[in-house]
């Protein structure tokens, strides 16, 4: 912009801040509009206009603004001076200029603000009104009036945490009432004295609502205490004369009629405020109710079990299902007992009942239902599964506490997992056979089966696992259709074509129908996009099949880069590229290792922290490679983080035992490596390790003990018969040590060939011996 241009736009800001400096707001906008027009016929450069055109715009609403907070503090000043209506137009006048102000957030602001000083306004007029009321001891007017300024008072200060005024108001309020709840509780006394029950309670009641609302509880207290106490008393006065006529109807052998009384009794006592006398009603309730269900209960009792107890009664759902209805019939009779100490005891014994017998009846079904499995007759067993859940639910427990309904819930998955995993197996054989559609489709009849399973955390890993399946079939197919690299040409023209057409849809004059194709058209780009990520994968699948780890990290990076440009999230995956990518990290690491490139070996495992920090494989290779750099603190430190993560990781668990050991901290080498086969007791490389640490302690009974159930577990593990015989000979027990170490040269010849010799030596002269031995014991 030419510095004239700029010399004579400053003038006229500068004219139009002196105006708004002086309230003279009418001439100060004025002025700004003429700045606008000036910069709108002399600045030409389109970037400059603009910039100045905002400038100028921001000064406009911003003189408009003060103007605003001028309006206001008058409006306030009059509130002051209870000139409430004056104040009022005072506000109205300043919405009015708000409606100048054209930037939306600044707009909506100044109006919040003033329709909250108007509220208030209304809020010191009511309780101002009110006061007057009050002084001319108009009090139900003058309460009516803080009532209205409360309501309006709790709605703008929902959110806000200035409260002066709602405390005035309750204040208010609660003076009046303060006189007034002594004259409240005289008029229920005489409610209670006149016999006019219904009167007196919700009198009471009213007093109880008025304190609460109007008053710190802890202040009444004692007020509200006698209160309760009243009406109780009331209660307890309707009481007496239903109990005592349902004792007489007892007499009479009325029972029925009798137990309507006292359940009137029972309705009304429960309706009494916590206290002795509550207490003291419900017991008396319960001396005359109990007795009646419970001489009820017990021949129903007696009849379930007598059904329990009939031949193979478990083997007959309908038994079953009899004898449960009755115990139910007991149970539901229960519930209409009072509460008690002997309520509870029946509560226990019949839910025990209920329990058992529907338990008889399950423990049958399930036998069947795993013959049914182990058949594959699949739909009998899901069937029964089914009857034994009814019978589960039928349980005494709420169904969300009911162990038996999950467990029966997980074994009905278990029918399915058999189901779905001969499908998937269908699919993987016809994968085998390059027939990939047919392997989409079988993969996804196995994904619909996995609908009909209960919800848990099993159920997810399943359908997790054929999603991959059809992922990776889906690659395949691609793969199959043609070379990678063309096959990723023809996606990289098929991007380009579609961007062409969105340039086109930008074009598009009517903004409704132009959003709407952007938007079906960057669909179409982000699922060529995710067609062209798998191509990027399975290449670098490839790649470092062949151990060309660098160049297969390029394509997933690639991959990676791809997958931020996308938009849609329902097509967009970046957890698909990082499984492939972790996993083939982790495989550089162990190639690395082997070859005794340590800090590669990190580098490639926290590349794979960088895509998934808890990613337990990750932390378990670190602590591993700095173990065979023999620091082991930074080892023990990766390796606990392993099992942070995930506390069944049995190889995390061994490798900070074999830490341990090497620093000699044989307590803690053996506490980490007992934590592995308590995980898993077939884990044999952790009964080994324990056997050497013991060893190593000279506990040779305990190190034989460990050595042996690791050859339980894998009997082709050489090492560890060759360990259990060195073992036996540290013990001085020849005969055994020669067969343990025979075992294991038998499995593995190279493993101690130096030793091979000698034992075959001391084998003939253990021989020998015993021949010896032997003729002098036929010859003593």
């Amino acid at each position: 912009m030419k510095a004239s241009i700029l010399k004579k736009l400053n003038l006229i800001i500068e004219e139009a801040n002196a105006f708004k400096n002086k309230n003279n707001f009418s001439k100060a906008i004025k002025k700004l509009q003429e700045a606008l027009d000036f910069i709108n016929l002399k600045v030409k450069e389109e970037g400059d206009k603009n910039t100045e055109i905002e400038s100028i715009k921001n000064a406009i609403n911003q003189t408009y603004s003060v103007q605003v907070d001028n309006v206001i503090q008058g409006g306030i000043h009059l509130t002051a001076q209870k000139k409430f209506d004056k104040a009022k137009g005072e506000f109205q006048n300043a919405i009015k200029i708000v409606e100048n102000i054209d930037d939306p957030a600044l707009k909506l602001a100044e109006i919040d603000e003033i329709n909250k000083l108007i509220s208030e306004n209304e809020i010191e007029q009511l309780l101002t009104n009110g006061l007057v009321l009050k002084s001319k001891d108009k009090l139900d007017e003058a309460v009516e009036m803080f009532k209205k300024g409360l309501s309006i008072a709790e709605e703008i200060y929902e959110t806000d945490f200035r409260t002066e005024a709602l405390l005035r108001i309750k204040n208010e309020i609660a003076l009046i009432y303060d006189s007034q709840i002594d004259e409240i509780i005289e008029k229920g006394k005489n409610f209670k004295k006149n016999g006019q029950d219904d009167d007196a309670i919700k009198t009471f009641e009213d007093a109880l609502k008025t304190i609460e609302k109007y008053f710190d509880l802890k202040a009444k207290k004692t007020q509200i205490n006698t209160i309760k106490n009243l009406i109780n008393e009331i209660y307890s006065n309707q009481i007496k004369p239903l109990a005592e006529k349902g004792k007489d109807l007892l007499k009479q052998n009325s029972t029925e009629q009798a137990i309507s009384e006292f359940t009137k009794a029972l309705s009304i006592a429960n309706k009494m405020y916590d206290s002795d006398l509550k207490n003291l009603e419900l017991s008396l309730l319960a001396e005359v109710l109990n007795p009646i269900y419970i001489a009820r209960i017990e021949p129903l009792v007696e009849k379930g079990k007598v059904i329990t107890q009939k031949d193979k009664f478990e083997e007959s759902i309908s038994y079953v299902n009899e004898a449960i209805d009755i115990f139910h019939q007991a149970f539901d009779l229960i519930n209409s007992m009072v509460q008690s100490e002997r309520k509870d005891i029946q509560v226990k014994q019949i839910s025990e009942l209920i329990n058992n017998t529907c338990l008889s009846g399950i423990n049958v079904i399930k036998d069947n239902s795993i013959q049914y499995i182990v058949q594959k007759k699949y739909d009998e067993a899901v069937s029964d599964l089914y009857i034994a859940l009814s019978l589960a639910k039928r349980m005494a427990y709420p169904e969300e506490k009911n162990p038996e309904v999950e467990n029966l819930k997980n074994l009905v998955n278990k029918v399915y997992f058999a189901e779905v995993t001969e499908v998937v197996n269908k699919a993987n054989k016809l994968v085998e056979q390059k027939e990939f559609q047919k392997a989409i489709e079988t993969y996804n009849e196995a994904l619909t089966m996995t609908n009909k399973m209960y919800l848990t955390g099993e159920m997810e890993k399943e359908v997790g696992k054929i999603k991959s399946l059809i992922y990776e079939t889906e690659i395949k197919q691609l793969v199959g259709k043609g070379e990678l690299a063309e096959e990723q040409k023809l996606k990289e023209k098929e991007i380009e074509k579609l961007r062409k057409r969105l340039d086109y849809a930008q074009s598009i004059d009517d903004p409704e129908r132009r959003v709407a194709e952007m938007t079906k058209i960057k669909k179409l780009i982000d699922e060529v996009h995710s067609e062209e990520i798998k191509l990027l994968i399975e290449q670098g699948n490839q790649l470092a099949d062949l151990k060309k780890y660098d160049n297969a990290f390029k394509f997933y990076e690639k991959a990676l880069k791809i997958n931020e440009m996308m938009e849609s999230a329902d097509v967009k995956n970046k957890d698909l590229i990082k499984t492939s990518y972790k996993k083939e990290l982790i495989n550089r690491a162990k190639f690395e290792i082997e070859n005794k490139n340590y800090d590669n070996a990190i580098k490639q495992c926290k590349r794979a922290l960088d895509l998934d920090e808890i990613f337990v494989e990750a932390y378990y290779h670190i602590g591993l490679t700095y173990y065979y750099k023999k620091k082991y603190a930074v080892a023990i430190e990766n390796l606990q983080r392993a099992v942070d993560f995930d506390k069944n990781h049995i190889e995390s668990w061994k490798s900070m035992g074999l830490v341990y050991e090497a620093k000699e901290d044989y307590d803690n080498a053996l506490k980490n490596i007992k934590n592995s086969v308590e995980i898993n007791p077939n884990f044999a490389d952790g009964w080994y390790n324990l056997g050497n640490v013991y060893k190593l302690r000279k506990e040779f009974d305990k190190a034989i003990e460990s050595y042996y159930k690791a050859t339980e577990v894998n009997p082709e593990l050489a090492k560890a018969w060759f360990f259990m015989g060195i073992a036996y000979f540290d013990k001085k027990d020849y005969n055994n040590a020669v067969q343990n170490i025979e075992k294991a040269i038998k499995i593995d010849p190279n493993l101690a060939k130096d030793v091979n010799p000698l034992i075959k030596d001391i084998k003939i002269n253990l021989d020998k011996l015993n021949e010896s031995l032997s003729m002098s014991f036929i010859n003593r």
